[in-house]
């Protein structure tokens, strides 16, 4: 795994570059050519065109569990999860749990130990080339280089978590990671945690929140011959994920309700 250098010169981020260019629409953007709403036929047949030795490594199947109020029950299950290896690359895909459709709503990429490594001049060439000019950052703190791409029209939500919004991007993935990420978004909003009121305003809810992609890597900022031998990338629906999670919740809790109603028609008193 990538160690990214802890440097000693406090936490404040500072931003190298930002584009003004328009960023690219969700149905543009990819990872290895994964996209969101993908299904798991999609996925699996994309990753296998990307690398031909790719492997399925973990098929995440979940369900959820609810209560007639004496038995316990389960949902149908549904996936939740896939991860495969390529030759260089980890990949995870996560996908919507019911009542939607599975698709995938956010896509997570490690690469590692390539023999030639770009420049990091090239690299970010490259990426500008592929997805449009991004928001380029550093974080001395992590001594990570972010580079960020947002959903035009939608609130910026891939924030730190810094309750004192000294932080406006971090090199984490609180926000970005299900199934954590969807707890952290809703309780910055709940509150009101100033880099999510920078992006959303007074009207705070996380489901407003847009679709993001962000490479990162580590090494010194604007080094243009530094290599880059190995980077992270996250493509993902933050606010259709969070929109996903309180949609399956009330799908839970309505079964639970029925399942209530259920047991107390098939009461029986005892004899008393």
């Amino acid at each position: 795994m990538m160690r990214l250098a802890r440097l000693s010169f406090g936490l404040a981020l500072c931003a190298f570059s930002a584009a003004v260019a328009q960023s690219p629409s969700p149905d543009r953007l990819e990872v290895a050519g994964l996209k969101l709403g993908m299904t798991e036929a999609d996925v699996t047949r994309t990753i296998r065109a990307f690398d031909g030795k790719a492997q399925l490594v973990s098929r995440k199947i979940a369900t959820y569990p609810y209560s007639d109020g004496v038995k316990g029950f389960e949902t149908p299950s549904f996936l939740s999860e896939l991860e495969f290896r390529t030759t260089d690359s980890r990949f995870r895909i996560w996908f919507a749990s019911p009542p939607a459709q599975p698709r995938a709503f956010a896509i997570h990429r490690y690469l590692q130990g390539m023999k030639n490594p770009p420049a990091r001049g090239q690299f970010v060439a490259a990426l500008d080339t592929k997805y449009g000019p991004a928001k380029y950052y550093y974080d001395p703190s992590r001594g990570a280089n972010i580079a960020q791409w947002s959903q035009p029209g939608k609130a910026e939500c891939a924030v730190s978590t810094n309750g004192s919004g000294r932080i406006p991007v971090d090199g984490g993935n609180e926000t970005l990671m299900p199934p954590r990420a969807v707890d952290v978004l809703e309780g910055m909003a709940s509150k009101n945690n100033p880099n999510l009121r920078r992006t959303m305003g007074t009207t705070m809810d996380a489901a407003r929140c847009g679709v993001v992609l962000r490479y990162l890597w580590g090494g010194p900022a604007n080094d243009a011959a530094s290599p880059i031998s190995e980077f992270y990338v996250w493509l993902v629906d933050q606010g259709g994920m969070v929109a996903n999670s309180r949609q399956s919740t009330q799908w839970v809790k309505q079964l639970e309700a029925q399942a209530v109603r259920a047991r107390q028609g098939q009461g029986v008193t005892p004899k008393l």
